[in-house]
């Protein structure tokens, strides 16, 4: 006996996978998990001017890059011909279909329907009235099947039980429903989700910041950050809450509640859940991703990076509060790494331009190459001694130290950062500003 529940996606390799067609994908996929169902994948191909096999490939990771696991396939509308053929004779036999020419002058298959108007239910919108259907194309002249009839074939052999698409299909519902009985098929439940909007209300795209599941990788966003983001958007889910595993998403995910109105992408809450997302990971995982990153952009040294892993793992584990996104990791480590820092010359002036600044850098420079051990505590009591001694605030050196150090004004733990950058590197950077503040004209 068949499951209850089969649904299938159904792309198209003519380009990427946008955010749209993942989303659909995700619903699928929830709606068949939460029903105990099985999900299908198909690769509807039969468009031979614009299917590309690399879209295809690309798809399938993206795919499963998000975290979709799918039941059955890929099946692909280019290898069933016979099927399609088969059925055709079907309806040629019955007087429903009948050849004639097409507007390239050669012999195509088209379809006749009993009716030309009627209506479906659609689970998102109600009853959908439709009228003047005409007749239409089923196999190309080609051989291929056009999409319409093979889109029906293969949901009659493959069992479909719900349609779950983009509504970009309803216009192709009327004869889809027309096809389904002639065949003297049962038909599906139909749902189409609109699309995806950008904050300006327009269809998504690449003006908008990104617009594929590919964009999204490319941009530091991770996979289980975009899944729980498309889960949420526009499917009804509770407004206070956010973050669900997989299996909670499909335990709570309802079709009715899923919204007839388009969605709108929200950049700021998707940086949100993936901010948690990369928290987390544990500073093993991060540094694993790191490293390939640090590498790429020149931050730092592959050998380095081999050698001295406990490093970049203590390093992520300081910085991941900080993140947004995982290619925020180059940037937001870099001062670990590397010797000599290129300085703002707005903000080297402000930093090291007061007066008690430049007296008791120095001494905090000796005191701190004297230090016994490099640990943060040592260090922070360096320089809360020197600033006490001083009868100032700690303040009073910290900022200018973290920014000799750092270069930013902003940070992790001061203390923490710079045992982590380590004691020959915050020495020679600290020297480097000593210098320059006894040679005025040097270049910064």
């Amino acid at each position: 006996m068949a499951p209850s529940v089969r649904a299938r996606f159904a792309p198209s390799p003519t380009g990427d996978l946008h955010l749209g067609g993942a989303r659909t994908a995700l619903f699928n996929y929830l709606f068949a998990r939460h029903h105990g169902g099985r999900l299908l994948l198909r690769i509807e191909d039969t468009d031979r001017q614009r299917s590309r096999r690399e879209h295809e490939e690309r798809i399938l990771e993206d795919l499963g890059w998000l975290g979709l696991r799918f039941d059955e396939g890929p099946y692909r509308q280019s290898e069933r011909g016979e099927v399609y053929a088969g059925y055709a004779g079907r309806l040629l036999e019955g007087g429903l279909a009948y050849e004639a020419e097409d507007a390239s002058g050669r012999r195509a298959v088209y379809f006749r329907p009993p009716e030309r108007g009627g209506a479906f239910r659609d689970a998102l919108r109600g009853e959908v009235r439709f009228g003047g259907v005409r007749d239409f194309v089923i196999l190309k002249s080609d051989g291929m099947p056009a999409y319409n009839f093979a889109a029906v074939v293969d949901d009659i052999e493959m069992e479909i039980t719900h349609v779950i698409r983009g509504d970009d299909h309803i216009s192709n519902t009327p004869r889809q429903i027309m096809i389904h009985r002639a065949l003297g098929h049962e038909l599906p439940a139909f749902a189409h989700v609109p699309q995806v909007l950008g904050p300006d209300r327009k269809k998504l795209s690449k003006r908008h910041g990104a617009a594929s599941v590919e964009d999204f990788a490319e941009q530091g966003i991770l996979p289980e950050a975009l899944f729980n983001y498309l889960a949420l958007l526009g499917a009804g889910y509770a407004a206070d809450e956010e973050i669900f595993a997989p299996e909670e998403l499909a335990e709570r995910f309802r079709l009715e509640k899923v919204s007839g109105n388009p969605a709108v992408f929200d950049e700021q809450k998707l940086l949100a859940i993936n901010a948690v997302y990369i928290r987390r990971k544990s500073p093993e995982e991060l540094a694993m991703l790191a490293a390939p990153m640090l590498s790429e952009r020149g931050v730092a040294d592959a050998g380095e990076l081999e050698r001295d892993m406990p490093r970049l793992v203590r390093i992520m584990e300081l910085l991941r509060e900080r993140l947004q996104r995982t290619t925020d990791i180059p940037e937001a480590a870099g001062y670990f790494y590397g010797e000599r820092l290129d300085y703002d010359r707005e903000q080297f002036e402000k930093q090291f331009g007061k007066e008690f600044v430049r007296e008791n850098l120095p001494e905090l420079y000796r005191r701190l190459k004297a230090l016994p051990e490099w640990t943060a505590d040592a260090i922070e009591s360096c320089v809360r001694g020197l600033a006490a001694e001083k009868e100032k605030g700690a303040r009073h050196l910290i900022h200018p130290l973290r920014f000799a150090t750092t270069g930013r004004t902003v940070s992790a733990g001061l203390f923490e950062t710079m045992e982590l950058i380590g004691r020959e590197r915050c020495l020679l950077r600290i020297a480097d500003v000593l210098e320059r503040l006894q040679s005025p004209e040097r270049s910064l």
